[in-house]
């Protein structure tokens, strides 16, 4: 030991002389190398889990999965054809029921007939299909009035049925209908609950007055039978309801 009171000299390392120090690699010491192989170690597993994760999932989510097969097995389909239904005739109003109060009847040895009173017999012609009649049961008419100007006219006429129906019938007889008269409606209908064939002309009467007339045209075994109403055509539009009225009154004699 230096003595006590005496100074004691610190040498200088000389040049190139050096302190004992760690061994490094790389720069760095061996602990260090240690940690970082450490951290390299805990990466790669954490890459190699998630890999796993990533593509073990993926793997199992491409892989198709087994659908059950369903089988389906043919049923018989039930189908319906259709079915034509027919037309029902309307449940018959008791006759006495069908004629308005005041009304007169009209009545021939075959048929009868009920309109408001006014009507008188008349000679007057068919005019509006060309052909003859076998036979005019029955010709009415009705003057005019102080509320009517013109001439009211109702025809009942018949003749045998020629043909093998009524609607092939007809269809020769409106072929006939003179120059100047149209048929604007031709259709099947119930006459309290009798079929009927209602028809609706419209034309020009001899004298160049323009005029409707209303037909109903009924078959009654093989005779056809015509029920004419025509008049004035604004006439005709304020009677037509009562024409329909005396339409469900006729009745053939039995």
């Amino acid at each position: 030991m230096p003595e006590r009171g005496k100074m004691v000299e610190i040498q200088p390392l000389a040049f190139g002389e050096q302190m004992d120090e760690p061994r490094k690699y790389f720069g760095m010491t061996g602990p260090q190398l240690g940690i970082l192989a450490g951290l390299a170690g805990a990466l790669c597993l954490i890459l190699c889990v998630s890999g796993w994760l990533i593509f073990g999932s993926g793997l199992n989510m491409a892989r198709p999965q087994s659908i059950p097969s369903t089988v389906v097995n043919p049923t018989a389909t039930r189908i319906l054809t259709p079915t034509v239904t027919p037309t029902i005739a309307p449940t018959a109003i008791p006759y006495e029921q069908l004629i308005p109060q005041g009304w007169v009847q009209h009545r021939t040895a075959l048929m009868e007939l009920w309109l408001p009173s006014g009507y008188r017999k008349s000679d007057t012609r068919y005019p509006f299909l060309s052909y003859e009649l076998t036979k005019v049961d029955l010709t009415l008419s009705r003057a005019p009035s102080d509320t009517s100007l013109y001439n009211v006219y109702v025809i009942v006429a018949y003749e045998p049925l020629p043909q093998d129906s009524l609607n092939s019938h007809l269809d020769d007889r409106v072929v006939e209908i003179p120059d100047g008269v149209r048929l604007v409606e031709r259709r099947d209908v119930f006459v309290n609950s009798t079929p009927a064939v209602r028809l609706l002309f419209e034309g020009k009467s001899s004298d160049g007055l323009d005029v409707n007339a209303l037909m109903y045209v009924f078959l009654d075994g093989n005779t056809v039978w015509y029920v004419e109403y025509f008049t004035q055509i604004n006439e005709f539009y304020q009677l037509l309801e009562v024409f329909e009225k005396s339409i469900a009154t006729f009745r053939l004699s039995k």
